[in-house]
């Protein structure tokens, strides 16, 4: 592969795309290979806390009111054009789409300049954009070995997880505190917020001084929880965001998330004992797919919302909080160090 030929990398939203699509980044930093990463106007903070070399295109999510298509239309064409514009200019090797609608006008503008297109599917069900765009891509990179909807050029290569959690050195202290960390992310927090309470006050005050609880939530739960929090007997803190993330989620002795693929990626790296709520509103039920998936290896219980209300959950939930330290986790799914290099030999072995 010519390092001065760019390699263009198109992820968007949510940390599901875009930590896989930095991850991959960084390796071909690393690898000191050109590339240019394309993300909206949401990922702007992360692309400068990483301090990526990107551009911002202008995108829409497709919208079911009719009333609106007109401008999700005119969002397209124009993040279109600015694609296309910005290809002629650098003119890349490659185009790798991490999912999302983000992908739409880039890939799309790729395919009219017939740059050669790749796709990466991270969850378990390949969504509607990978979907698409798989049919014009070369290979299409998975990150589950069974991904359900993916197609005869699919090939998998697991996940690529962020160069920070790479270099963590994996080592737990024994002692009698539990670190319970809960990732609540954009889409789940508030479920989070509702329902933590309700555990911690089912637990006994000796018990509840063991517990270290770190929790994400968003800005306007952080008073009411620490107002809660505050007449438990327990050490906390609660933030919307945290930027040592790889180091908390190493410190921890058991997450309590959602099932972005990403997240769960490093989850299985860290080996740690899980418990996991899918996202019931995601789309194909890919969070539950996810989940199931990611539970053929790892040690981690599985709760759908629709149980929360059941009289058992409670205690399920409780009981496996301060059961995880008795968990050794000595399994996971796949090599994280290998993935990036198959992805960019597979780039190397492909003829423009």
């Amino acid at each position: 592969m010519e390092n001065k030929k760019k390699i263009i990398l198109v992820a968007g939203g949510t940390g599901g795309h875009v930590f896989p699509a930095l991850a991959l980044a960084q390796f071909l930093e690393e690898k000191k290979a050109s590339h240019y990463f394309l993300t909206d106007h949401r990922c702007k903070i992360i692309m400068d806390k990483y301090k990526v070399n990107y551009k911002l295109v202008c995108c829409s999510q497709i919208k079911k009111n009719i009333f609106l298509l007109p401008i999700v239309f005119s969002k397209i064409l124009f993040g279109f054009i600015q694609s296309l514009f910005f290809f002629l200019n650098s003119k890349p090797k490659y185009v790798i789409g991490f999912g999302g609608y983000t992908c739409l006008p880039p890939l799309l503008a790729a395919k009219i300049l017939k740059i050669p297109i790749f796709v990466h599917e991270q969850n378990a069900v390949m969504g509607q954009a990978n979907r698409f765009f798989s049919r014009f891509s070369k290979k299409v990179f998975l990150g589950y070995k069974f991904t359900a909807n993916s197609t005869k050029n699919s090939h998998f290569v697991g996940i690529p997880i962020r160069k920070e959690f790479l270099e963590l050195k994996k080592k737990k202290l024994i002692d009698e505190d539990i670190n319970v960390l809960v990732l609540g992310g954009s889409q789940g927090a508030s479920m989070f917020f509702e329902f933590l309470p309700k555990v911690l006050s089912s637990i006994r005050k000796r018990d509840l001084k063991r517990l270290i609880l770190i929790q994400q939530a968003k800005k306007d739960q952080i008073k009411i929880l620490e107002n809660i929090y505050s007449n438990y007997e327990l050490k906390f803190t609660i933030k919307s965001f945290f930027d040592n993330i790889s180091e908390i989620m190493n410190e921890s002795d058991i997450i309590i998330t959602r099932c972005g693929a990403s997240t769960l990626a490093e989850i299985d790296f860290l080996k740690k004992p899980s418990i996991l709520f899918p996202l019931p509103s995601a789309k194909d039920n890919h969070q539950l797919k996810n989940a199931d998936a990611f539970a053929k290896s790892n040690k981690c219980l599985i709760i759908e919302e629709n149980q929360i209300s059941n009289k058992n959950t409670i205690s399920i939930i409780r009981n496996s909080i301060f059961d995880c330290q008795n968990n050794k986790i000595n399994c996971g799914s796949q090599n994280p160090l290998t993935v990036n290099k198959k992805i960019f030999n597979i780039l190397n072995s492909e003829k423009q």
